[in-house]
């Protein structure tokens, strides 16, 4: 099995490299762009002494006609005194705080602040600029590539500073990280932790994550993943109890007739058979309706789509529902005229048309009335079902369309699958629509659909 490396040392180890990286590289910039500047500053003093320097030696020599006494220019007495012998001692220091040397016309160094001076000195030791005079050069002034000890000093402190400062920040940097990387971690660590109940089945309570970044969202999310699996595991549990209680009651009364055909309590006539088809008859439409759920939620339904009326399959379903009936609630259809076909499945249609019509039908009263319209709307075909019945709770209606949902005993179904109102929201989504239920505000419920025209 691979070696597994905590995301905290992936992160430590990105946060050191890149604040090292950082650093070295402020650091080296910060020196080379000093170290230039210095450069710049020495070549512009040389190039000052070359001018003036240079232009004083000029005109010395054309003045004197030879460079005798020419010292005076690079040293001054600062002193003068007389030794043991009476003879008088002066002392004279350098003028110009830099290595100058002269040069005369042969090219012989015959003057020089720096007692080395005299030996051979390689180009790139010596920076050199002739002296002339009415075009002929007399001379050369040389001066010596050095370092200023004080230009060196500040040199050495701006990179000590640099370094000492990088390697503040690198500490500052390095705690900062730290700190990220807890930030970053908790969260993820209490995810983990509440992703191993999930796994090992346990619905853990709210994630509380005390963060205002993407973790928040994150946890927020799995809070209503958790809710979300809370919910499909109760309504597993109750379509399952539901289910069972639905096969349960034909299965009941067939094998009850059976027996008592069996025992000679019941002839074997028509009669007494015919309970039993019926059962059998709603035990083939549960099947059926479960098996087309679980092709709808599969994504595995085929739909025969075709040209279709849509207000004529209105029509034809209520004429075959509302004559079957021994007493019926007054139906009005109202299909907008001029409305084009549409490419749907007549089947699956019909058969929403027919459920959404059966449930308004068993809780609409016999003086109620149902309402079904049909008209174009923003590219989409609408077709809505209103009843005069009692109307949904508010904390009913956004779970009507769940399998076996049993809610307001008023609207509580009687007879059927209890499959009817989900089946007709998986046939209007397999088209590309969106079903919904609402309160009239004179009362009763409306159920709503819509196609897309195209």
């Amino acid at each position: 099995m691979p070696r597994r490396f905590p995301l905290a040392i992936k992160l430590g180890l990105a946060f050191f490299i890149t604040i090292v990286f950082s650093v070295a590289l402020v650091y080296f910039l910060t020196e080379r762009s000093v170290t230039q500047r210095f450069d710049r500053y020495r070549e512009q003093q040389r190039k000052q002494i070359f001018a003036l320097f240079g232009r004083q030696l000029s005109v010395y020599y054309e003045q004197n006609g030879s460079w005798r006494g020419v010292d005076r220019l690079f040293y001054r007495v600062v002193e003068t005194r007389r030794d043991e012998d009476g003879k008088v001692v002066e002392k004279i220091v350098a003028i110009y705080n830099i290595p100058l040397s002269l040069a005369n016309e042969e090219g012989r160094v015959f003057l020089s602040t720096r007692p080395d001076i005299g030996r051979q000195l390689s180009p790139e030791e010596m920076e050199s600029g002739p002296i002339a005079v009415n075009g002929v050069q007399v001379g050369t002034l040389l001066i010596l590539n050095f370092v200023d000890p004080d230009e060196a000093a500040i040199l050495a402190s701006a990179r000590r500073s640099a370094l000492i400062g990088g390697g503040v920040a690198t500490l500052l940097a390095l705690v900062l990280a730290l700190f990220l990387i807890a930030q970053i971690l908790s969260p993820l660590r209490t995810l983990s932790a509440v992703t191993d109940q999930v796994a090992r089945g346990v619905l853990p309570d709210k994630v509380r994550l005390r963060t205002r970044d993407e973790f928040r969202g994150l946890g927020e999310s799995f809070d209503r993943m958790v809710d979300n699996l809370r919910r499909s595991e109760k309504l597993r549990e109750t379509m399952t109890a539901d289910i069972a209680h639905e096969l349960r009651t034909p299965v009941t009364i067939i094998q009850g007739t059976l027996e008592a055909i069996l025992d000679g309590i019941y002839e074997p006539t028509a009669q007494t058979i015919a309970p039993i088809y019926e059962e059998t008859l709603h035990l083939g439409r549960l099947i059926d309706d479960l098996r087309d759920l679980a092709l709808a939620e599969a994504g595995e339904l085929r739909l025969s789509r075709e040209s279709t009326d849509i207000g004529g399959l209105v029509r034809q379903v209520v004429e075959a529902a509302v004559p079957s009936m021994d007493e019926a609630p007054s139906v009005e259809v109202q299909a907008e005229k001029g409305l084009r076909p549409i490419s749907v499945d007549p089947k699956r249609i019909r058969q929403v048309i027919a459920n959404l019509l059966s449930n308004a039908l068993r809780y609409t009263p016999t003086t109620g009335r149902i309402e079904i319209a049909v008209h174009g709307a923003e590219g989409e075909v609408e077709v809505y079902v209103s009843d005069t019945g009692p109307g949904i709770s508010p904390e009913d209606l956004p779970r009507l369309f769940e399998r076996f949902y049993r809610g307001d005993p008023a609207r509580n179904r009687s007879g059927g699958s209890g499959l009817g109102l989900a089946i007709a929201r998986r046939w209007v989504e397999a088209h590309g629509g969106r079903i919904w239920a609402e309160n009239n505000p004179t009362g009763g419920a409306r159920f709503t659909f819509r196609l897309p025209m195209a």
